[in-house]
């Protein structure tokens, strides 16, 4: 019996570091039982996710804008109302107060994110949040919000943050494949109620050596390491990783369904 897929939730195939072997990484991931959404940050991105999702039956989109850019939004939600029906998620967008640092600045962030998270409710779509040194801020803007569908991408933040999120708003947090070397990412993992678990990549970057290229063919990488964490069976996780992430990305899993 074949094994049960594993779904990337959230990696970057359109960074310069794929342009010379997209087609080969993307590959090696079908090859290997791997879905991947493929998260596009900045408008010279957007067209190219689209057009890898619908070349690759393994990889579908996700259409956001890095906190930075946030004099992006209007674009960003030109595009995403246009092409919502092409799209799985809206993200990763959030709140970034580890590169931006001035008030005013911050202030913009937020009201652009708080944007982004109206469009996905309206498009009852699931959101993909980046929060780098604002984890408690980014989940208070989505509960003030009434953030539903949240997928809150490699979550910096305390673990206990992650539990209470999880467990009392429902909010899905994925691990990276960094939680091989890194102790705060472990904790995560403690801490995020199980039924609220999912897996990324974030490639290319956070892999499971800081020195090289990360890929999505390294996402069993994190699950092994899951599975050692939590003393669980890997099949038994696998299986309810899969479902966590389809239940929450039910356009994937209509996708899976149709074809």
């Amino acid at each position: 019996m074949n094994k049960l897929w594993l779904i990337d939730t959230h990696c970057h195939l359109q960074e310069p570091e794929f342009e010379s072997d997209r087609e080969e990484v993307i590959e090696r991931a079908r090859k290997e039982r791997i879905l991947i959404i493929d998260s596009a940050t900045s408008p010279g991105m957007w067209l190219g996710c689209l057009q890898t999702a619908k070349s690759h039956s393994n990889v579908f989109a996700s259409i956001g804008l890095d906190p930075v850019l946030y004099e992006n939004t209007e674009s960003a939600l030109d595009f995403i109302r246009a092409h919502h029906p092409e799209i799985v998620a809206v993200g990763e967008v959030g709140q970034d107060h580890y590169r931006t640092t001035e008030h005013n600045q911050r202030k913009e962030q937020e009201e652009a994110f708080t944007r982004f998270i109206e469009i996905a409710s309206e498009l009852k779509m699931p959101i993909q949040v980046h929060s780098r040194s604002a984890g408690k801020k980014a989940l208070e803007t989505l509960s003030s919000s009434n953030a539903e569908l949240v997928h809150m991408h490699a979550f910096d933040g305390k673990a206990n943050l992650a539990r209470e999120a999880s467990r009392n708003l429902g909010y899905y947090f994925s691990v990276p494949t960094s939680v091989v070397r890194s102790q705060q990412k472990r904790n995560l993992v403690k801490a995020v109620e199980p039924e609220r678990m999912l897996l990324e990549t974030d490639s290319p970057v956070l892999g499971p050596s800081s020195d090289s290229r990360n890929e999505p063919t390294n996402l069993g990488i994190a699950l092994k390491e899951v599975c050692s964490i939590l003393g669980r069976e890997e099949e038994e996780l696998r299986g309810l990783i899969l479902e966590n992430t389809l239940r929450l990305y039910s356009k994937v899993a209509h996708l899976l369904q149709t074809s």
